[in-house]
């Protein structure tokens, strides 16, 4: 384990790491606790984890890729180079394809979560290969104290609320965690395969656990799904229209993403299209 963080703290700190001074800077800084959290965060919000340079470096990894890297590396040496490569890869890919995003200072997010409300989240996480799967989550456990997060709130508190919905409906455990292998190696444009996941997340809107032929996801993954599945409800299902493929690809913009966009793209895609406002940044207080 030892070696394996190593790798792959080596490797975040070319890029995901990297702080960058921004006037993103000036959005607000608010501490939250259980006794402010009602106040400052609203059901449906979408959190996306920030590394900041206070944050404790074991929080930063365990929030950087969820044990992905024991998922795949199952303790061996070869196999964690191959993460760490695999991690060095994505940030590579990343800083090109966002490279005027960062530099006008999108923050470099690594991990994301929808916060449920009453200080739970629902999120696609895991503290040991034990109860990693996309299920809910204290905000305030032990090992979040002090790690920090942006904050973008849905304009439409009607879209918000489906979220909620759909994330609590999905996020029982029983899909588990995905390694996100497909960011290193899939575009994330809008196209044939995001259109058909997006009408079977659109579709299981009410159904419990999640959709039916996905056994697991990975971070970016749920949220994004579980956007798509409130946006579809909002956009067509509440206008009397039926779930088609062509109505799907009528979506608005934010939710014209494939579901697996890293964190990094979802955040600098859904900062672009109007559709989201940025709360700001939070830290997680005792």
């Amino acid at each position: 384990m030892r070696h394996l963080v190593s790798s792959l703290l080596l490797a975040f700190s070319a890029g995901c790491f990297a702080h960058r001074t921004s006037p993103v800077d000036s959005l607000p800084h608010v501490p939250v606790s259980a006794a402010n959290v009602q106040s400052t965060l609203r059901p449906g919000d979408f959190l996306f984890r920030y590394a900041d340079p206070s944050d404790p470096v074991d929080g930063q990894v365990i929030n950087a890729l969820i044990h992905g890297g024991q998922s795949v590396a199952q303790g061996t040496s070869d196999a964690i180079n191959l993460t760490a490569q695999a991690v060095r890869d994505l940030f590579r890919v990343e800083e090109g394809r966002f490279a005027r995003a960062l530099a006008s200072g999108n923050p470099n997010a690594v991990h994301m979560a929808i916060y449920l409300g009453d200080g739970r989240t629902a999120e696609a996480f895991g503290t040991g290969l034990d109860d990693a799967k996309v299920n809910t989550w204290s905000l305030f456990a032990p090992y979040r104290l002090r790690t920090t997060w942006r904050v973008l709130r849905h304009r439409d508190p009607q879209v918000a609320s489906a979220v909620v919905a759909v994330a609590r409906r999905w996020a029982t455990g029983r899909m588990t965690y995905r390694v996100p292998m497909e960011v290193f190696v899939r575009d994330a444009a809008w196209g044939a395969g995001a259109r058909t996941s997006a009408l079977e997340f659109a579709t299981s809107f009410e159904r419990e656990g999640g959709p039916p032929s996905y056994g697991n996801m990975f971070c970016s993954q749920f949220a994004v799904a579980a956007l798509q599945s409130a946006v579809a409800q909002r956009a067509i299902v509440s206008q009397g229209r039926a779930l088609s493929p062509s109505a799907i690809d009528g979506l608005p913009a934010e939710a014209r993403i494939d579901a697996v966009a890293s964190p990094l793209r979802v955040y600098t895609e859904w900062s672009a299209s109007g559709a989201f406002e940025q709360v700001g940044r939070i830290v997680i207080a005792p």
